[in-house]
């Protein structure tokens, strides 16, 4: 806890002396008390503590899961798929060049090509998700809470894969991992806000963060921390979209698209992309959390799943990333191709969490119009 303060207290001096404007200080990300709806200076921010993806797991009145969504079971993953592609009988040998490596050409270089080995969908009638396209169409599933026409085809492809369901390592590792790498931190600002329970009109800008999550001494995320913002190297995480909030919750009504930052382990630091990101997330003056939903690039999902993991980790989830991304192509229903026709993105939700900070903008620095004295030095001497 010391050291978590110590490490802010020291940043925002830094930030002072730099140059940095602390917004928060005169309204902007400031904390607003219990009886006062609108947050001072009319903005408030959060900076996301967790972002996963959620998938529905059906359970009975004694909570034991049940197969509705994954009748056939669980997809085999990298370690079956090799096994079964390359037997040990018979005493035969194998060139590494035909197992090892052509499988590994098979992750890097995916095709949409028919799956040689079988792939189970998730099905049954739940899964979180929203409403992206305002219709209810037979692919659609209902939400836990019952609303219908919930877009979420990504719930298919990987809804019968271990390593994203409950309990699984991978989830494991994105929770912790999103944690604690540094360049991770995304959050987003609401500003032209007149109330936290009722407003027809506010604006959300999404931004990459420079500081550490900060811990209070109960284990729990501490609100009102600060953070800078980083608009010199992280202008793609710069977004803006149009939203309202309604009994505290607030709604996306312009999406925008929604890039975040996935750095792991040893690993590189890919960014995922999802396209026309509605936000529904319940706010209070400390916390906001709930689903973020949008279609997420094939190209950019499956590639940033490749970086984070080698295929030694996905195989203790028992994922085999080209059939992973063959069902994607398969079951992908937005943004078609011009040259192709075929999908290039596919509609899925995020479950987040965020934290309440006051967030510091750096000044805006306008060019000089005086004199530069090197160069008037120079003219002098020729």
């Amino acid at each position: 806890m010391k050291k978590e303060w110590s490490i802010s207290h020291a940043l925002l001096r830094k930030a002072a002396i730099a140059g940095f404007t602390v917004a928060s200080l005169s309204g902007s990300g400031a904390a607003i008390s219990a009886d006062d709806t609108a947050p001072a200076g009319r903005s408030i921010a959060y900076l996301f503590t967790s972002i996963a993806w959620p998938v529905y797991q059906s359970r009975d009145t004694a909570g034991k899961e049940t197969k509705d969504e994954c009748p056939n079971g669980i997809n085999d993953g990298a370690r079956e798929q090799f096994a079964a592609s390359f037997p040990q009988t018979n005493g035969q040998k194998w060139k590494i060049e035909d197992t090892a490596i052509a499988r590994e050409a098979e992750i890097w270089f995916p095709t949409d090509e028919p799956d040689k080995f079988p792939f189970h969908e998730a099905s049954g009638k739940f899964s979180y998700g929203l409403d992206l396209d305002g219709k209810n169409k037979p692919t659609d599933f209902t939400s836990p809470d019952g609303r219908t026409g919930v877009d979420n085809q990504l719930f298919r492809a990987v809804g019968c894969i271990l390593s994203y369901r409950d309990g699984s390592s991978q989830n494991l590792f994105e929770k912790n991992y999103f944690q604690s790498m540094l360049f991770n931190r995304i959050l987003f600002e609401l500003t032209d806000v007149d109330s936290l329970v009722n407003d027809d009109d506010v604006t959300l800008t999404t931004y990459r963060g420079l500081d550490p999550l900060v811990w209070d001494a109960k284990g729990t995320f501490q609100a009102d921390a600060t953070q800078r913002i980083d608009k010199k190297w992280s202008q793609d995480f710069i977004n803006t979209s149009k939203a309202k909030i309604v009994n505290g919750v607030l709604i996306t009504t312009k999406p925008s698209d929604f890039y975040w930052p996935t750095e792991f382990v040893h690993q590189e630091a890919p960014t995922d992309w999802l396209r026309d990101a509605h936000f529904e997330l319940k706010l209070t003056p400390d916390t906001a959390e709930g689903l973020i939903g949008g279609y997420v690039d094939i190209e950019t999902y499956y590639r940033s799943q490749n970086r984070r993991y080698g295929t030694h980790q996905i195989s203790y989830g028992k994922t085999a990333s080209a059939s992973l991304y063959k069902a994607i192509r398969r079951l992908a229903d937005a943004y078609p191709d011009p040259a192709t026709g075929k999908n290039t993105a596919i509609s899925t939700a995020l479950d987040v969490k965020a934290v309440q900070v006051r967030v510091i903008h750096p000044e805006e620095k306008v060019a000089e119009t005086g004199t530069d004295t090197r160069r008037a030095q120079t003219a002098e001497a020729r």
